[in-house]
């Protein structure tokens, strides 16, 4: 049977928009006791009210392992956590400069390894881990070499916590596009025009929406036998 969200504490990490937010509210409907965790204080309030409750929101980089034990000293006692922090940096391969490589390793796999040891001491046992990679993980793109080298870098990092921590559960989800906030500001105005050619070669034909992202972070966070794995929400884009 899946295990029930009711009274679990759920820690959203990048719960600000998107695919964190969506998250968050779905687990909030669940039952849980949910923290947003975010960089910007102003849109994790405008998220906290939007859920409203007994919903916490702390702004933290997790990237910053001395904040990220301050909040889970704070928290005490959580279920899960769920990360969707990342970053992709746009330069050839002689243009990439060093800080631009640490800044996506730390953005994916160090935050991570924050998130995982501050946060597996004060998890019991049925707890879990969930992590955000991304499709150039696996199917990298020119110029985007240093994204996807942290999303790959964040999917090893996750099996190999999977045996660390086991029996806390750790996964990744892999999305492909979501109609979030990230792509507005990416393609403002010329989303639709964008993304046109791309869609049409899609399976699905469309860009997934938060609440199917979420949908496939609450099945990890419940369900108990699966941990280790790469769950694809991606519409088929591994298919083109």
């Amino acid at each position: 049977m899946p295990r029930s969200l009711q009274g679990a504490v759920v820690v959203v990490v990048g719960g600000s928009s998107g695919m964190g937010l969506a998250t968050g509210r779905a687990a909030h409907a669940a039952g849980a006791d949910v923290v947003l965790v975010a960089r910007d204080a102003d849109r994790l309030a405008t998220a906290r009210d939007e859920l409203g409750g007994s919903t916490r929101a702390r702004a933290v980089d997790a990237a910053d392992d001395v904040a990220v034990e301050s909040l889970f000293d704070e928290l005490g006692a959580v279920d899960h956590v769920v990360s969707f922090t990342g970053n992709q940096p746009l330069g050839s391969v002689g243009d990439t400069t060093y800080e631009l490589y640490r800044a996506a390793l730390d953005a994916r796999v160090w935050a991570a390894r924050n998130l995982c040891a501050s946060g597996a001491p004060r998890m019991a046992e049925g707890g879990s881990f969930t992590f955000c990679s991304g499709v150039s993980a696996w199917r990298p793109r020119p110029q985007r070499a240093a994204g996807a080298a942290a999303t790959a870098g964040l999917e090893s990092f996750a099996r190999g916590m999977a045996v660390e921590l086991a029996p806390i559960r750790v996964n990744t989800i892999c999305p492909g596009a979501f109609d979030t906030p990230v792509l507005d500001r990416a393609f403002g105005e010329r989303k639709e025009e964008a993304l046109r050619s791309y869609l049409s070669t899609l399976p699905l034909g469309r860009l997934g929406q938060p609440d199917e992202l979420a949908h496939a972070a609450i099945f990890l966070m419940t369900n108990s036998y699966v941990t280790g794995t790469v769950l694809h929400v991606d519409g088929g884009s591994l298919l083109i």
